[in-house]
């Protein structure tokens, strides 16, 4: 336990030191970046008639202080999540993130685990019984999937699935009005599971364009993990001592093959969350990915900030905890 202890200590200060590092460059990367984020007042006419409102601006924002000041502001602001006003929302960075969060989450995280409970079942079938057809053919949809943009793949799914048969709504995660939805579906009439519902009408086409899209890779990890231990030495000794194949499988060859799936898993819970981008762009779907593309294309440096610090700090404390969760399994990784 003294091993695990110290690794944990020693992992969370490199972890510290990476968020401030990061947290650093994002700074850096918005200075360098042109514009400034009253570039779109300039040439608003209401603010041009009043003489007082680009220095009132200017003051409100910091952009008057030195580039040391406005360093540290933006690492305070960041790591006491006051991140400021949104002014393309006219609302506060940490509200709008606040209702963007969980939505990215709930959809991401939801096809990540998925993704995965399917992909380890697959793949260690399909690594059980290699050499057969069943084998081949989850092998070739692993493939074809795998090298598909997900941008394509999202609009296929619209053009088919909600736009060619209307089975689902074209984007968004809610509908407008749910007076539509109750005359679509008679049955939630009265319900209170209107709510619930929509939001899984919604989610169901991004959901499946997601687990598609990331199962190949895990169940391909799987196989290859199962293959590279069935070549040990105690999966011999085991079949030897006449052990029944499913207790062989689950017990000794599954276990250790879970390692390196485990540790993929963590990470890609906090990767999910930064994938967002481009498939929340296809479906409209509102939340942080959605959000940070739009602070871009609209130069709200405060919103795009505060996003971009969020998704980093996801991403590195989503490698930490697999790093953690690996040590607890493999003891050889504190040493």
């Amino acid at each position: 336990m003294a091993g695990l202890s110290r690794f944990i200590v020693k992992r969370s200060i490199q972890g510290i030191i990476t968020v401030l590092v990061v947290t650093t460059l994002v700074f850096i990367l918005f200075e360098a970046m042109p514009g400034d984020p009253i570039a779109r007042f300039r040439f608003d006419p209401t603010c041009a008639r009043n003489p007082e409102c680009l220095p009132r601006l200017i003051e409100q924002f910091g952009l008057d202080a030195p580039i040391q000041v406005r360093y540290l502001n933006f690492m305070r602001n960041m790591f006491t999540l006051q991140f400021g006003l949104s002014y393309q929302y006219n609302r506060p960075v940490s509200d709008i993130l606040s209702d963007a969060l969980p939505r990215t989450l709930g959809l991401f995280g939801t096809a990540t685990i998925i993704t995965y409970l399917l992909g380890v079942v697959i793949g260690s079938r399909i690594g059980w019984k290699r050499g057969g057809a069943e084998e081949g053919g989850w092998i070739l949809f692993s493939l074809f999937f795998y090298n598909m943009p997900s941008f394509w793949i999202g609009l296929i799914f619209i053009w088919i699935f909600a736009f060619k048969f209307g089975f689902f709504p074209l984007g968004g995660f809610q509908s407008a009005n749910m007076d539509e939805l109750v005359n679509r579906f008679t049955f939630l009439k009265g319900s209170f599971l209107i709510g619930p519902f929509d939001y899984v009408w919604h989610l169901i086409l991004p959901l499946t364009v997601l687990v598609l899209i990331n199962l190949a890779g895990v169940i391909l990890l799987m196989r290859t993990s199962l293959l590279e231990v069935l070549k040990e030495d105690y999966i011999l000794t085991a079949r030897a001592k006449g052990l029944p194949e499913r207790i062989v499988r689950r017990r000794h060859a599954n276990r250790n093959a879970y390692l390196p799936i485990v540790t993929s898993f963590a990470i890609a819970l906090a990767y999910s969350v930064g994938g967002a981008i481009i498939l929340e762009q296809i479906f409209t779907y509102q939340g942080l990915g959605y959000f940070f593309l739009q602070a871009i294309l609209t130069q709200d440096h405060f919103l795009a900030g505060a996003t971009l610090f969020i998704l980093s700090l996801l991403v590195i404390v989503g490698n930490i905890f697999a790093d953690l969760l690996y040590a607890w399994l493999d003891p050889r990784v504190r040493l």
